[in-house]
């Protein structure tokens, strides 16, 4: 799946996805609250490996109100495990959260959590981010799903 961040002026991005199938979807979103939550989704679900969290069901053909829906109340185990592990993890790199304090809370909740996992998350995020700030406005940065 190919996906499109536009950034279209400070306070908004143009989020687009083109699945392998040649299906399409599209939205405009709020760049400051919703942006840097979807690129940890990313990092996170990239690094972990969760092939049905938030990018991964919309590869596989969820639209983007079966998405909330979901998200609000989670029947798919990888959105499950990927909701719990973002929102700490987005605390961790935004307001410098202690790394070691995550793998803890986390560990019970997913083995595969450790400092090196927290490491990789969020050199990739920095990665992520610095793309997203180095895009024009009018322009689009692209990802690819799932990640190599």
């Amino acid at each position: 799946m190919k996906i499109r961040l536009t950034r279209i002026d400070n306070d908004t991005h143009r989020l687009e996805i083109e699945r392998a199938d040649g299906s399409r979807l599209a939205t405009n979103l709020e760049t400051r609250s919703v942006l840097l939550h979807d690129l940890v989704h990313f990092a996170v679900e990239t690094e972990a490996g969760i092939p049905d969290g938030v990018w991964g069901s919309l590869a596989d053909g969820l639209d983007f109100e079966a998405l909330r829906t979901e998200v609000e109340a989670p029947t798919r185990p990888g959105i499950a495990l990927a909701e719990t592990l973002v929102g700490p993890m987005q605390s961790v790199f935004r307001h410098g959260h202690d790394a070691d304090r995550y793998v803890e809370r986390m560990k019970d909740v997913a083995p595969f959590v450790d400092r090196a996992f927290v490491e990789r998350v969020l050199e990739r995020i920095r990665r992520l981010w610095g793309h997203w700030q180095g895009t024009p406005f009018r322009r689009a940065m692209e990802l690819d799903w799932p990640r190599d």
